[in-house]
């Protein structure tokens, strides 16, 4: 009886010991890099979705609906009179209006890394501040002007 419960408690110990030897063994393990790099935590802006008319030859072609948001520095200091979001949305707006190559008529590809990298570098020069790091792209549709319900 007591060779049986010796059996019991050492496969007992031999199974904790093996599943914390597993979860050590699988867990990542984080070390200090020579370089000295670290990690900046982010916050993510989730921004309303905009719909900006395109009109070309003096009339509306459509409408380009897009939602957006952007990562921002959590450590940075962000000064209590800004609004981050309504200037984003502003210079959002702006790019997609104001951009030329949207031709509907001749559709490619739109490069969207460039927008995005345009919207984030003029809304930080329009804060002063560096606060956004990068702008994503959540939707990007353009609606033809007879797709639209009446």
């Amino acid at each position: 009886m007591t060779r049986l419960l010796m059996i019991g408690l050492w496969v007992c110990i031999v199974t904790l010991a093996s599943t914390y030897g597993g979860a050590y063994w699988k867990t990542p393990r984080l070390t200090a890099t020579a370089s000295g790099e670290h990690f900046e935590k982010l916050d993510i802006k989730k921004v309303k979705p905009i719909t900006v008319p395109i009109i070309s030859d003096g009339s509306l072609k459509g409408y380009v609906s897009a939602e957006f948001s952007y990562l921002m520095d959590a450590s940075a200091k962000q000064p209590a009179s800004l609004e981050t979001e309504s200037y984003f949305m502003d210079e959002a707006f702006r790019r997609i209006y104001a951009d030329n190559s949207l031709d509907f008529h001749h559709i490619e590809k739109f490069d969207l890394n460039a927008l995005t990298k345009e919207i984030t570098q003029h809304v930080n020069e329009r804060l002063g501040v560096p606060l956004l790091k990068e702008t994503l792209v959540k939707n990007f549709t353009f609606v033809p002007k007879e797709d639209m319900p009446r």
